[in-house]
């Protein structure tokens, strides 16, 4: 068996180095993650917000960037955390704010996304498209966890 590993600088802070396993060789194509690696990738809600979409998504055909930066903008500005401090309470996101969802997505999160093999980005045609890994993360997607994924401490619900 072949395998190679891509290593990807995840965050300067911390040093962390991603392994992200590709099994060439094997009919199925095996892909793998670290738990690290996952919630590293989880942890932020503009990465969450893509990968969402992805999933949802049944075309085969690459998802514009302007497309996911709509998407990623709109939930950033419902949950209130794109940084639109005008008070304007409507449910679309200004065109400031799309800017800084573009300019995220596009210098960091989808290039992280691509490093750790869960999306190929194609940064001159301005594409997305999900890898098989993704499936790997898809359980952590959900908006509400199912009542069997819940953490349980002394026999209560943590949420």
């Amino acid at each position: 068996m072949d395998a190679r590993d891509v290593f990807a600088d995840d965050s300067v802070a911390d040093g962390h180095t991603a392994t992200t396993s590709y099994d060439g060789d094997s009919a199925g194509g095996d892909a793998r993650i670290s738990r690290d690696d996952a919630f590293r990738l989880l942890q932020n809600e503009r990465r969450r917000a893509v990968l969402r979409f992805l999933r949802a998504e049944e075309n085969s055909d690459p998802t514009p960037l302007s497309t996911l930066t709509s998407f990623v903008a709109t939930v950033a500005h419902r949950d209130g955390s794109d940084g639109d401090n005008s008070g304007d309470s409507g449910d679309t996101p200004d065109a400031e704010a799309q800017d800084r969802a573009r300019v995220s997505l596009h210098h960091s999160h989808l290039p992280m996304l691509e490093e750790y093999g869960v999306v190929k980005y194609d940064s001159e045609d301005e594409t997305v498209e999900p890898k098989p890994l993704l499936a790997a993360l898809t359980p952590f997607l959900a908006d509400e966890p199912a009542p069997e994924e819940m953490l349980v401490v002394e026999g209560e619900a943590v949420e």
